[in-house]
Parts: C-alpha cells; sequence; structure tokens
C-alpha cells in the first residue's frame, strides 16, 4: 500500500509539463497497482494542493492558450452547432457542444463519480441571448480497481436551449462556446478548445430554418434520460438507503439489469453493490452511501439506468428525483 502518490498531469497549451502531489488517504492507496491509473478522487474531495492546482486551470486555461501552443493534437475534438440556420425573435433553439473522443479515452458526466472532472462549457451570446444548462446525455460506468466512474466515449453531444430576445437585428448571430474538459486512459489531461456558429437573424417571424445537422440533434435527444413515469420514494437507513420505483417491475423484464447512477457527488457509493429486489408491482433499490454519509439527506436525484438487453423498457435511462419520508428537498439542478 502506499500513502502518497505523485500524479503528472499532462498540460495542454502550457510549456512544460505539471506536477500534482496528490496525497491519497487509506482508501485510495489500496487502488489496484497493476491499472496504472493515475486519477485523483474527485475534485471535490480530492486534497488541497491538487484541488487547487486543478481550479486554477480550469478557471484560466483559455489565459494560458494564448501564452503557448500546444505539443501535439488533443484527445478530444469539438464542434459547435446549432439546430437552426436561422432565428426568430423570442424563439427557443438548441445550440450543441459536440466532443469527438479518441478511442481508448473518454471524458465525464456531470458527476464524474470517484475520479474526474465534468465537461465545463462557457457561452458568449449576443446581447439578450440567454442559455440553459447542459443536458447530460446518459452516461457509461468506467470501472478501474476500486474506482467507479461516469462518463462518455466515442462522440457524445452536449444539448443545451438558447433563448433569442424579442427583438433582432438583420446581422448574422455568432454564438462561441469555450470548453474545459478532463480526457482520461491511463492517465487524465486536462484539455480546452473553443468553437462558434453563426445563425442568421430574421427580425419577422415566419423565416426559420432548420440546419443541416437535423439527425444530430434527433440522435443526442434519443440519449438523454427520459423524464420518470414512475412515482417514487426513498427510506435512508444510516449507511445506506432504500429507494423504490412504484410500478416499474410490471414492464420490467425479469432478467433486466438496473443500475442507479446519482447526480449529487458523495450521496451514494458508485463502487457500492446494488442490491435490487421487486416487491409486487414495485422495484427496491438498496444503496450504501457515500462520502456525504454524516450529512442529512432529504432526497435522491440520479439516472435509473435499464440496460443492456431486450424489452419495452431495456437501453433506457429514466431521471428520478425521489424525497425521504417527511422531508420536501428540491430537486438537483
Amino acid at each position: 500500500m502506499l500513502g502518497a502518490r505523485v500524479v503528472i498531469w499532462r498540460i495542454r497549451n502550457l510549456p512544460a509539463w505539471g506536477t500534482v502531489v496528490d496525497v491519497v488517504s487509506h482508501w485510495l492507496a489500496a487502488t489496484h497497482q497493476g491499472s496504472g491509473l493515475l486519477v485523483n478522487r474527485n475534485i471535490k474531495a480530492s486534497t488541497s494542493a491538487s484541488a487547487a492546482f486543478l481550479a486554477l486551470w480550469f478557471g484560466n486555461a483559455p489565459n494560458a492558450a494564448a501564452q503557448s501552443t500546444p505539443s501535439e493534437p488533443l484527445h478530444v475534438a469539438i464542434e459547435a452547432l446549432a439546430d437552426q440556420q436561422s432565428i426568430e425573435p423570442g424563439q427557443t433553439f438548441l445550440v450543441a457542444l459536440v466532443e469527438r473522443i479518441q478511442p481508448g479515452w473518454h471524458t465525464y458526466w456531470v458527476n464524474p463519480g470517484d475520479a474526474g472532472q465534468a465537461t465545463r462549457l462557457r457561452w458568449t451570446l449576443p446581447s439578450g441571448y440567454r442559455v440553459d444548462e447542459v443536458q447530460w446525455p446518459v452516461p457509461q460506468v468506467f470501472r478501474s480497481g476500486p474506482l467507479v466512474t461516469y462518463g462518455y466515449e466515442g462522440e457524445v453531444v452536449l444539448l443545451q436551449k438558447v433563448h433569442s430576445p424579442d427583438r433582432l437585428s438583420s446581422a448574422p448571430a455568432k454564438l462561441s462556446v469555450e470548453a474545459q474538459w478532463l480526457a482520461c486512459q491511463d492517465i487524465c489531461i486536462p484539455e480546452h478548445g473553443a468553437s462558434q456558429v453563426t445563425v442568421r437573424q430574421e427580425p419577422i417571424a415566419g423565416h426559420h430554418a432548420p440546419a443541416a445537422s437535423t439527425a444530430l440533434f434527433t440522435a443526442a435527444g434519443e440519449r438523454l434520460p427520459k423524464p420518470c413515469p414512475w412515482s417514487t420514494s426513498l427510506v435512508v437507513r444510516g449507511a445506506s438507503v432504500v429507494l423504490t420505483v412504484h410500478g416499474i417491475a410490471r414492464k420490467l423484464p425479469a432478467a433486466a439489469k438496473v443500475q442507479f447512477l446519482p447526480l449529487i457527488w458523495g450521496e451514494i457509493d458508485n463502487a457500492a453493490k446494488q442490491r435490487t429486489v421487486r416487491s409486487g408491482a414495485d422495484l427496491l433499490l438498496t444503496l450504501a452511501r457515500g462520502d456525504l454519509r454524516s450529512a442529512p439527506l432529504g432526497g435522491l436525484d440520479g439516472v435509473l439506468v435499464l440496460g443492456p438487453g431486450s424489452g419495452q423498457l431495456q437501453g433506457q435511462g429514466f431521471l428520478l428525483h425521489a424525497l425521504a419520508s417527511g422531508t420536501d428537498a428540491p430537486r438537483a439542478r
């Protein structure tokens, strides 16, 4: 077992290698020795040195880029797209940040799990425009030794709704995005990039036109978790919780694989076995609490993933919001 380890982060757009000394507590010291995985605990719970370093990087990467040139290509290529070629006053439309990830590498979900950092997007929009939060696709689950993380391989599309103002000029509108992400394989590399998309502005309603990338937006929408059609309840029992999804068992195949992915880091132990029991038409999941187990838990937000497999519901993800008995907890954003 190791008491501490040195993590080497190859920092893109900086002139030299960056070194972070990550003092890892006893539970991470048991990481599988042969995996070669050099990652931190989720940044929210990492030691002050590594957290401060990565906070500096993720907060100032664009400024660093202006001072140097990348030594080699990034592991993730990005592209900004819009689902409309032209925009009317007061229209809501979609923009997308497409990540094309090199084989063998991955990026992270809104809750990265036991390691990693979610992709961060910062849009610069014309005056009067506003953008909603990222709509995160259902992630994959990655396991390496005792660590469980959530993220994406291949190509992932991060959708956001944009709202145009009630009055538009006749000039084209440029929507620019700066993205920062953590690309991981056997090491994790902070990377960043920028992209923009231009749409026509139509001062008079009735002239909007869909973009050529309609198929991409349709496929991206299908990867989003769906609203939960079932009622839920939550019972907190010290070191564990019991999440009940009422009525789902009627349509769920007997051999279905079910997994709950928490939206908020630390509420659930990502690596712990999730015990699933059917009770009539209901499905009960017993989940071990995570690093925030000592904090009160008024509710639980996450994605219930069904699959892979066959059947009416298989291969889908559903957004769940379960309240603990006697509480009125707000939904996670």
